[in-house]
């Protein structure tokens, strides 16, 4: 009886060095790996006439931020395709509407670095007689931005000026860290 015994404690003794081994073995977590940090993102397009408002366009979404690196952002794509007469009975579809690409990263500083494509396009009013009888004129609007916020930062990025109509373009931006 004592031998089984014997047997039984170097059985457990054996197991519980091997489960403590493998447990060594596995890689741990790194402390400076950094968790993900929601955001949320606010781009606002604002265009005015002289001093009268003529649109104000709100796009809130959320995206992912961390400290080494910009994951893969949010995109969005909001419009319609309109077909465009390119031959005598041939067309190909144009997207007119609004782009937002962006992407987050955390500053040492506590502060969040956002990597943004914005483009918005429109049909102008105008039309143009090259491309044939009443073909449209799109007009169009494309920025890269990289704005450094802190947590409740608004700023104002662009103020453009449309060459055709001497509509003034702005863009402004807000972050808010979600907890």
């Amino acid at each position: 009886m004592k031998k089984h015994v014997l047997k039984v404690l170097a059985l457990v003794a054996i197991s519980a060095f091997g489960a403590v081994a493998q447990e060594a073995s596995k890689p741990k977590p790194d402390d400076h790996t950094p968790a993900v940090i929601p955001l949320r993102v606010q781009v606002v397009f604002s265009e005015y006439d002289g001093e009268k408002k003529v649109a104000n366009l709100p796009y809130t979404f959320t995206v992912n931020a961390d400290e080494r690196r910009a994951r893969p952002g949010s995109l969005i794509r909001n419009g319609v395709r309109i077909p465009v007469i390119t031959a005598k009975d041939q067309f190909t579809y144009v997207d007119i509407g609004t782009n937002v690409d962006c992407s987050a990263t955390l500053q040492e500083d506590g502060r969040y670095k956002l990597q943004m494509a914005l483009e918005r396009s429109s049909i102008s009013s105008e039309t143009s007689t090259s491309g044939g009888s009443g073909t449209p004129v799109i007009r169009q609007f494309r920025v890269d931005l990289n704005p450094v916020l802190k947590d409740g930062q608004t700023i104002e990025n662009v103020a453009s000026t449309d060459p055709l109509t001497g509509h003034v373009h702005h863009v402004s931006v807000t972050l808010n860290v979600l907890k």
